[in-house]
């Protein structure tokens, strides 16, 4: 299997409640930084690696992806479209994927998460085993084990996976890609009963899979960044910015990596950085101070304020770090 014939089901359609209000007015993946969407980063993380043909599966606020990435063209890779219309949890998203996938092999990627090292390594060991089913998983705190989907392991096989629960006795966490060597998983979403939430998850339906004797392999990586909060989309912005510029010189009012967009008013007086991305349109008035931010486009920052770790949009809604 070569990965340019491999299809990517990429689910954008979740309303992004752990960072609303910011996600009333725009899909989560496509949260800008440092000049482009979530979304485009992580098709341009698969399209480097040869990745084509890709299905996504779009809900809330879907339209603003499709303007954005129309069929793919600009992007030289194919995009088709599906669209979740009651938000009925992960699995029920990915089944809309079905007739996309059809027989073929398929990764299935949610679209609030990257992984900042060695994606090529993983997603060919995972490509190359000898599993029906493997997931790409990473160690987490223990603090951060009711926030995540945990994955238990037993002799390099997966034997547990469980959403969001602070019962779980793993600290490894799924970050967010699985590879399905057939579409066996789509008979297991039909057998599906709502969790403890109310959705249909992705992960019991590979429970289910484990219920019936297929084994499924587990691959863990060296750290994902889940970008669904607001600590980790700030880490998020940290690491593009540092990715995309190692050589500039500070200056007295900036401070290096910083990101600024096209048509942006800044007052006097103003000190910008480390780890500060700016949209397009942005107005920033005199005496401002703004360190790892996250600016949308067209926001406004009155003078006189001092601003870190938060992330503004262009309707003065405010997220910070507590």
């Amino acid at each position: 299997l070569y990965f340019f014939d491999l299809k990517v089901v990429l689910l954008s359609a979740g309303l992004g409640k752990r960072l609303e209000p910011i996600t009333y007015s725009i899909p989560k993946p496509m949260i800008p930084i440092s000049g482009k969407p979530i979304l485009g980063y992580i098709i341009d993380d698969l399209k480097k690696l040869g990745f084509t043909d890709f299905c996504i599966v779009i809900g809330h606020l879907g339209e603003k992806i499709k303007q954005y990435f129309g069929d793919g063209t600009n992007f030289n890779v194919k995009i088709s479209y599906v669209e979740q219309e009651i938000f009925s949890g992960t699995a029920t998203a990915t089944k809309l994927a079905k007739n996309f996938v059809n027989d073929s092999p398929f990764l299935l990627y949610l679209a609030d998460t990257i992984i900042p090292k060695n994606l090529r390594n993983y997603i060919q060991n995972m490509i190359n085993s000898n599993f029906e089913i493997n997931l790409l998983s990473s160690q987490i705190n223990s603090s951060e084990i009711g926030n995540v989907g945990n994955i238990e392991v037993k002799n390099e096989c997966v034997s547990k996976i469980s959403e969001k629960t602070l019962s779980s006795k793993s600290n490894l966490a799924w970050a967010g890609i699985a590879f399905f060597k057939n579409n066996y998983i789509f008979k297991m979403i039909e057998q599906l009963s709502p969790s403890q939430r109310g959705e249909f998850e992705i992960t019991d339906a590979m429970n289910l899979v484990l219920e019936n004797n297929v084994k499924i392999g587990n691959f863990t990586c060296d750290g994902y960044i889940d970008a669904g909060t607001i600590s980790g989309l700030l880490e998020l912005n940290t690491f593009i910015l540092n990715l995309q510029q190692r050589t500039t010189q500070n200056s007295s009012n900036i401070h290096y990596p910083v990101y600024i967009g096209n048509q942006c008013t800044i007052g006097k007086n103003v000190e910008l950085g480390p780890s500060v991305s700016i949209g397009d349109g942005v107005n920033i008035g005199d005496n401002v101070k703004i360190k790892n931010s996250l600016i949308f486009n067209n926001s406004k920052i009155s003078s006189n304020q001092n601003i870190s770790n938060s992330i503004i949009d262009d309707n003065q809604n405010i997220l910070s770090l507590k």
